[in-house]
């Protein structure tokens, strides 16, 4: 652990991030512009007390060590409240309207095609409020109907007359939360329109501003890629590999390159910026042996990273890449030796500190906890076994960097994809060179795009290989033996997986018997906390309808079984509805039932269908009503059921059984309007 002792920058980088987390937990500090204030005085103060004196005590630093970081605490608040754009007085939603308005906006980034039309991402520019138009600021995204969609360009000024749209909560337990992932990148609202009500504002011309110069060249580069012949598999890897533009490969080869662990190649990454580098640095060796520009080649390198930082969209991981390899060169340039881990630890600093929510992007998190792991496990792993043979040394450093990267990201990929793919390290050996292959073919295809029968060669060639490229990651494709999925793992595991691997290193370092025995107690620890989650959850009984657009779905669990009807939902709604809910819980196993009545202990549980049905009402606690279905509801008077309306019905018939629920005194839960339901059914004696 010494060669942490050289690193300053985590005293300044942990009350940040505490900060951080802060803000998220509990809101922003309140009088967060006196307390900045005060914190700087603080410190001021501090230094000079310090510095009044030759001598030095312990009590005057740890006052200084303690202002500082306060101040760095309340800066991470601060830095929270200026990235959030609502703060801004001239942001669109404070001059909303409820009815259709009018907006002027500048398309900000490449067109994305998908199923169900066209997806503009835009920046607002005017707003009709009180009919008056008014200067705003802030992003949105328009999604537009497929019918007769015009061709749009970044830079264009477009007018829209439509209403706007919130972002709904998710509707199902543990659902991916897609408003707060948009919310963190400033995206508060949404519009859906079609042509008639979108269109072209060419009397404001094109927006020049200088944030969108590498928006305009991707989508130069994209639209040659597209246009050149490329099948829309290879034209969608091909963007991804080469600029970044990720937003149209189909899902199942997204899937398969996530089974075969190999997903971080279709998403521009510190690989692609070290490639880049590289072949500036030997264009530089051919013209410059005695290294007499080495400023020049300095500038040169920053600059093009730069440009490609921009093209890419600001990716965290080209971020990382492109000011760690900045940083390094700029030391090297000016004699100045630097350590690695300061310069991860500095350029994560410098990241944070323009956005500060990138701290929960998992693309942030895999890209910095994959460069520490390589950076600091792969010299222990390499100096293991030696190889001298040049071919066989490239694959073993290849899989030793693999296994680095991967135990190190290994609590962030359990925790968030509940996924593990078993031939990761072979994968990447067979794909990450394919995909350079790919990335040189685009390149090729985008230079040589006047030229149509070196064009026309190219991208049979490119598509032929992409081709190979998804053929050899499908051979991982297959469960249980290519991948373990549904990984039941929370954040408990998370930390103590994260521990063992911690005090595992440092054992290797140390030899040190003591941490040893530590480890077997974390994990003996970590083992019971298990066993009594695993016992907990045997002894549970709930069902759980679903929200599922116009359809019908429950399910009833007890203990680690669950009970549902097969024929009324498909394989890939249950991957997107169902499957969060019982990543939870471990070794579910299914079954299947078509019974519209469930009973557990006393509480009975009924789903009417059919208007036809007859039921005794005084036995039933719930009544799920399904299908635009009658229920005689002044016969549920004395009983007093939980009516609840699912998304098979019309919003008529919910809004009549809202009614009928107030007439009669019964409580009523709407699924449509409400989301799941979770009816916890506690053990009783019988």
């Amino acid at each position: 652990m010494n060669r942490f002792n050289s690193v300053p920058l985590l005293k300044i980088i942990i009350p940040y991030l505490l900060g951080i987390f802060y803000a998220l937990r509990f809101d922003v500090l309140q009088y967060l512009n006196i307390c900045f204030l005060g914190s700087i005085a603080l410190v001021v103060i501090s230094y000079f007390i310090q510095s009044s004196t030759k001598e030095s005590s312990l009590l005057k630093k740890s006052i200084y060590t303690i202002s500082m970081q306060v101040f760095l605490f309340v800066l991470a608040n601060l830095s929270i409240s200026l990235y959030d754009a609502k703060n801004d007085p001239r942001h669109y939603s404070h001059s909303m309207d409820s009815d259709k308005q009018m907006v002027i906006a500048s398309i900000a980034e490449v067109p994305v095609f998908t199923n169900y039309g066209l997806k503009l991402i835009v920046n607002l520019t005017c707003l009709k409020f009180k009919n008056e138009w008014k200067p705003v600021t802030g992003k949105t995204i328009i999604y537009l109907k497929k019918d007769s969609l015009p061709t749009f360009y970044v830079g264009e000024f477009i007018t829209i007359d439509s209403k706007w749209s919130y972002i709904n909560e998710p509707k199902n337990p543990n659902e991916f939360n897609y408003k707060q992932y948009l919310e963190h990148k400033n995206i508060f609202h949404v519009v859906y329109s079609d042509y008639k009500h979108t269109t072209k504002n060419k009397n404001l011309g094109k927006d020049h501003s200088i944030e969108l110069i590498g928006e305009k060249i991707k989508a130069k580069l994209v639209n040659s890629l597209r246009q050149s012949g490329l099948t829309e598999n290879t034209f969608a890897i091909c963007s991804a590999l080469l600029v970044g533009f990720d937003d149209e490969i189909d899902k199942a080869v997204l899937t398969s390159f996530t089974h075969s662990g190999t997903l971080h190649i279709l998403s521009v990454s510190g690989m692609h910026t070290g490639v880049i580098c590289s072949i500036i640095l030997f264009f530089f060796s051919l013209i410059d042996k005695t290294d007499r520009f080495k400023k020049t080649k300095c500038a040169v390198i920053i600059i093009v990273l730069l440009l490609f930082t921009t093209i890419t969209g600001f990716s965290p991981s080209v971020l990382r890449a492109s000011l760690m390899l900045s940083l390094i060169i700029l030391g090297k340039t000016f004699q100045k030796q630097s350590n690695s881990y300061n310069t991860l630890v500095l350029s994560a600093l410098i990241l944070l500190l323009f956005n500060p929510f990138l701290i929960i992007d998992v693309g942030f998190l895999l890209s910095y906890f994959a460069v520490f792991g390589i950076l600091y496990l792969y010299p222990i792993l390499e100096s293991i076994y030696y190889i001298e043979h040049k071919i066989l040394k490239w694959f073993w450093s290849s899989c030793l960097i693999s296994i680095s990267a991967t135990l190190f990201t290994l609590p962030i990929t359990l925790y968030f994809f509940h996924q593990f793919p078993i031939w990761f390290v072979f994968s990447n050996l067979i794909i990450i060179p394919i995909s350079l292959l790919v990335m040189f073919l685009a390149l090729c295809i985008v230079l040589l795009y006047p030229f149509v029968v070196i064009q026309n060669i190219l991208s049979k060639l490119t598509n032929h290989t992409v081709d190979f490229m998804i053929q050899s990651s499908n051979l991982s494709n297959r469960k249980y033996y290519g991948y373990i999925d549904s990984i039941s793992f929370d954040s408990t595991d998370a930390l103590f997986l994260s521990i063992c691997i911690a005090l595992f290193l440092i054992i290797v370092r140390t030899k040190s018997y003591k941490l040893a025995t530590l480890t077997f107690i974390v994990c003996i620890i970590w083992a019971l906390s298990g066993i009594v989650k695993q016992y907990s959850q045997i002894n549970e009984q709930e069902i759980v309808i679903f929200h599922i657009k116009k359809k019908s779905f429950f399910l009833t669990r007890i203990g680690h079984h669950i009970y549902y009807d097969l024929n009324r939902i498909t394989e890939v709604e249950f991957e997107k509805y169902i499957k969060p809910y019982t990543i939870k819980y471990s070794n579910l196993i299914r079954h299947h039932t078509s019974y519209p009545m469930q009973q557990l202990n006393k509480k009975r549980f009924l789903n009417v269908s059919q208007s036809n049905l007859k039921f005794n009402g005084d036995s039933v606690n719930y009544i799920l009503v399904s299908h635009n279905s009658f229920v005689n509801l002044n016969t549920l008077k004395m009983s007093k059921p939980l009516i609840i309306g699912d998304c098979s019905n019309t919003n008529k018939t919910l809004q009549r059984l809202k009614k009928e629920c107030a007439k009669y005194h019964l409580q009523f839960y709407n699924i449509k309007e409400q989301g799941a339901l979770i009816l916890s059914i506690k053990n009783e004696e019988l």
